[in-house]
This record gives C-alpha cells, sequence and structure tokens, in this order.
C-alpha cells in the first residue's frame, strides 16, 4: 500500500476540492461553495466584506484538509515502521541504522506477543481495540522489559511529532499505551562474578587454536568493549596508534555520531593487531549469524553465562576492568565503551565502588 505524505494528501485535496465564494442577494452576506466529486456543501461566511469572506473561506479549505489528514487511520503498521527506519528527524539526536533495525524488530514484538499482525493490521485497528489498554500482565513473563524500551524510542516525542507534521499520522496514544504496560526500567549495576569470568577466559583463550575468528571476536567484546554489532563491522584500519595512545575509530555508533574515536587497552589492541593482514579487512571475517548467534549460544553453553546478552556481558566485563586499571577513572570507561554520558556508565558500573586507603599521615 502506497502511504501519501502530507503534502500529497493536501494536494489531493486541493485538486478534488473546488470553492467559490459569492454574495447571498437575499442575506448581502458571502457563502462559499465547495465540491469535491459529486459532494457540494455551502458554508455561510457571515460576513458581507469580500477580503475576509476570502479569509474565512482559506480557513475553511484548511479545516477540510485537516479532516483529511485525520481520516489516515488506515495505514499500515509495517508502513509506519518503514517510515521510522527509512526517514531522519529534522533535529535533534539521531539513532543510527542499526539501533533503528532493533528498535522495529523489538516493536514487532511487542505487537505480535499481543496477538497483532503489524503487516496485515491497521493503526485504526489496533487504535479500536486497544487504545488505553496496557499490555496484559503476562506479557512480562514472555519477553524482557528491554524489548518495551526499544519499542518505545519508535514512538518518542519527536517521532510522534514527525509522523503528524510530515505523514499526517496521529500516533500520540500508541506510546501512551507502551507507557502504561511497565514500570520503567531500572538499570541493574554490574556485578563482576569471578568464577564466571575465569570459565569465559579459559574458555574462549581455547578458541584461538580451535577458532580464531571467534576469538578474535572475544576479544573485541571483552578486551575492547564492543558491542555486537560494532565488532560485525570493525576492520583493522579502524585500529591506530596516536602517538602511543592505542585507539580504535567506530563508525556510525549507537550515539547517533559520524564516528567514536575511543581509547583502548594496549594489551589487547597489540593482541588484535597481531592479525592483521590490510586495512581494508574485517577484524572478523565470518558470517553474521555467528557473531550474533552461533558466539552468544557459546557463551551461553559452554561458558555459563547466564545472561540473555552474553556478548553485551563481556563488554560490562572490559568496562569494569577499565574501571579497575584506572582508579575507578568512571569519564575514561565512559570514553573506552561509547556511552553518550557519564550517567549511564555510574548507573552500570557504580554498584560496588571501591575505595582505596588513604595516607593519613601524608
Amino acid at each position: 500500500m502506497k502511504i501519501k505524505s502530507l503534502h500529497e494528501t493536501i494536494a489531493s485535496v486541493e485538486n478534488e476540492d473546488t470553492t467559490s465564494t459569492r454574495l447571498c442577494n437575499r442575506t448581502k452576506k458571502y457563502i462559499m461553495d465547495s465540491s469535491n466529486g459529486d459532494e457540494r456543501t455551502r458554508s455561510h461566511l457571515d460576513t458581507s466584506c469580500p477580503q475576509e469572506a476570502e479569509r474565512r473561506a482559506t480557513y475553511k479549505k484548511l479545516d477540510s484538509i485537516n479532516e483529511s489528514i485525520e481520516r489516515r487511520s488506515d495505514v499500515l503498521i509495517v508502513e509506519l515502521l518503514k517510515i521510522y527506519e527509512w526517514n531522519r528527524l529534522p533535529t535533534g539526536k539521531q539513532a543510527n541504522d542499526d539501533t533503528k533495525r532493533r528498535n522495529v524488530v523489538a516493536m514487532r514484538r511487542v505487537l505480535e506477543r499481543y496477538g497483532i499482525n503489524p503487516d496485515d493490521d491497521d493503526i485504526r485497528f489496533f487504535a479500536r481495540k486497544y487504545r488505553g489498554q496496557p499490555i496484559p500482565e503476562h506479557y512480562a513473563q514472555f519477553h524482557s522489559s528491554n524489548d518495551v524500551r526499544l519499542a518505545r524510542s519508535v514512538f518518542s516525542k519527536g517521532w510522534i511529532r514527525f509522523y503528524k507534521e510530515r505523514e499526517g499520522i496521529d500516533t500520540s496514544w500508541f506510546n501512551n499505551w507502551i507507557a502504561l504496560s511497565l514500570n520503567p526500567v531500572k538499570v541493574k549495576p554490574f556485578e563482576p562474578e569471578q568464577s564466571e569470568e575465569n570459565r569465559i577466559k579459559e574458555k574462549c583463550r581455547a578458541l584461538k587454536d580451535t577458532d580464531p575468528e571467534l576469538y578474535k571476536a572475544y576479544a573485541l567484546a571483552y578486551g575492547l568493549g564492543l558491542r555486537s554489532s560494532e565488532i560485525q563491522r570493525a576492520k583493522f584500519g579502524d585500529l591506530r596508534d596516536n602517538y602511543g595512545n592505542k585507539e580504535i575509530i567506530i563508525h556510525n555508533p549507537k550515539s547517533g555520531r559520524a564516528k567514536d574515536i575511543r581509547p583502548c587497552d594496549p594489551g589487547w589492541w597489540d593482541e588484535i593487531m597481531s592479525y592483521k593482514t590490510s586495512d581494508d579487512d574485517l577484524i572478523v571475517q565470518v558470517q553474521e549469524d555467528r557473531i550474533t548467534r552461533e558466539f552468544p549460544k557459546f557463551l551461553q553453553t559452554e561458558c555459563g553465562v547466564d545472561d540473555s546478552r552474553p556478548v553485551h556481558r563481556l563488554r560490562k566485563y572490559a568496562g569494569h576492568r577499565i574501571m579497575m586499571l584506572n582508579s575507578h577513572n568512571i569519564f575514561l570507561a565512559q570514553k573506552a565503551l561509547g556511552h553518550s554520558s557519564p550517567d549511564i556508565t555510574a548507573k552500570i558500573y557504580a554498584g560496588n565502588p571501591h575505595i582505596g586507603r588513604s595516607d593519613i599521615n601524608s
């Protein structure tokens, strides 16, 4: 189904709708005659001034356009998701393409669990059946609240305004529905487990001989703190030695910036560079599903990582290690992990702070 944009909607109304004003001989006031196909209407403008009559006629025509826009409720949900994926907000922070795709997948999971098929059901059907009703309580038993958090990004204030102003689609109620569903997501501070970390290191070090590509994925996640999507895109040319400071360039990061330049653990940087072939080569040269499916499964089954996002747990160990090795420098950890704010880093890694012993005699 082709979706009309706001501009196309206005153009179609203007093309189909013809109006004219004339002075009524009986009342000596202007009236407006309108025709839209076979439909004809007459409106009293209640003025004898021709300029005022034209002004009022213009406003009435705009009202007609707005009514046409408000009727655009037969848009399939999948088409709305495409608008989100294929467009950018005029101003403000922008999500990158990978983040948008994850948000859309999460929204699909939320809807499908609720018995809605985004490919077949339109907004009108959804609004009529579910508007004002929270997601059932049993929903949380099937999906983590992280899905709901990601799904809400599709209907942020900026995007709700975009859908309304640019596409003529009112979705303001959609986010209210999700907001009713679950309590706000609370970020749990990361609590490292020594036994788990030891198992991870033992099992993943063995990959160095048995599966070097997955070993490099481990090195990027546990050693440098990269996200799974960043591991897939990282190239040897992104690693650089900046006057002795080891760094990695992350292109199109989650922050929405064009690129991040992150400081690296020198030991792990050297380890990864020992595999270098050429600058243009991907560091991990495998099919995407080996990083997104096989590696996480290995961490869960072989390393005993009890986490729905096992690769991300390696990233947390990286952040924790950076904090421990650098006098609990939360700003350095923020920079190395690519967090948009130190507040995010603090919420995750400040759960068990360790205060060094002061020398009271100095």
